[in-house]
């Protein structure tokens, strides 16, 4: 119990330590490649869960006879390792946790069962698309809407109104759905599920900029891929177009779970269609990072818990 405690006070401490790295640095983010990004914002939100792990364990016996916790010793330490009692801080914080870690998967549960049962609903009401798209079918939606989006969590489908079909040519409903399928094929949903869930342990602020980055990431990749097909200058104009008709006639609701076309910021997105950004994050850049803040993590984890006791004390 007391390394669940040291895991969650440098979960802290590391969750506190990346908000002021994205406060300092999101805005250098833009300058890499969409993968890059994807891959930067995925670490972000892992970072606190993967760097209280790393702590815990450089803490714990497993490493007790290493070098590696000799040295450590010399700079922090955790002086009753085998002391654990629920009715002091480290109790009480690890009840905390598992209190708002049970409440947050509540409420992202209750939030997937309301879509999954709106989406049974559209679903009893429409038909299925049989163009051939690979494996997948796509659902056309009897509604005069101007929408399309992706759903569904490890099975996703593609969804397109028939509202938004009849005001596209057969080119332009074709890179509506490619689009899509792109996501339904990376399982955007899902991804962008994790993100919300791992992202809700930041500062309120920091995890709408995370979520929102992901998500417009999400949209520039598939972006990409459907301009394989077709031409960048094709799909930035049907981007265009369908958010027009998206604006005249607005319903959509964000959702963490669910990945519409026309969704996030159109401007950034016809500029990366017609001037990508290709330049990759070398590897030793956020390597160096991590390892930087995890000697943070370690010294402060000791720092904070010796600062802690001292107001605190229990035997």
């Amino acid at each position: 119990m007391n390394l669940i405690a040291i895991a969650l006070l440098g979960f802290f401490i590391a969750a506190l330590i990346m908000s002021c790295a994205w406060l300092l640095l999101n805005k250098f983010i833009n300058l890499f490649s969409m993968k890059s990004q994807k891959s930067l914002v995925w670490g972000w939100v892992a970072g606190p869960w993967v760097l209280g792990l790393i702590t815990t364990l450089l803490f714990s016996p497993l490493f007790a006879n290493t070098f590696l916790y000799r040295w450590i010793e010399e700079v922090a330490h955790w002086h009753h390792l085998y002391v654990f009692q629920m009715s002091s801080w480290h109790g009480i914080s690890v009840i905390l946790f598992v209190f708002f870690s049970v409440a947050l998967i509540s409420m992202k549960g209750w939030q997937l069962y309301q879509q999954n049962s709106a989406v049974q609903v559209l679903n009893a009401f429409s038909n299925s698309h049989q163009k051939n798209y690979g494996q997948h079918n796509v659902v056309v939606l009897q509604s005069d809407v101007p929408t399309a989006f992706t759903s569904g969590l490890f099975k996703p489908k593609c969804y397109v109104s028939s509202g938004l079909i009849n005001n596209l040519s057969d080119k332009e409903l074709d890179i509506v759905i490619q689009h899509e399928l792109a996501h339904a094929h990376k399982k955007d949903p899902l991804g962008k599920l994790f993100i919300a869930f791992l992202s809700a342990y930041y500062p309120k602020n920091i995890a709408m900029d995370l979520n929102v980055k992901y998500s417009l990431i999400t949209e520039h990749l598939a972006d990409r891929v459907t301009a394989i097909q077709h031409s960048a200058e094709y799909v930035a104009s049907t981007l265009v177009k369908v958010t027009r008709l998206q604006k005249a006639m607005p319903t959509q609701v964000q959702n963490p779970a669910l990945s519409y076309f026309g969704a996030d910021s159109i401007t950034q997105r016809v500029q990366q269609l017609l001037n990508p950004t290709n330049k990759s994050i070398p590897l030793l850049i956020p390597l160096t990072s991590m390892l930087i803040m995890l000697c943070l993590t370690v010294l402060a984890v000791d720092a904070t818990h010796h600062l802690v006791e001292s107001i605190f004390t229990h035997s």
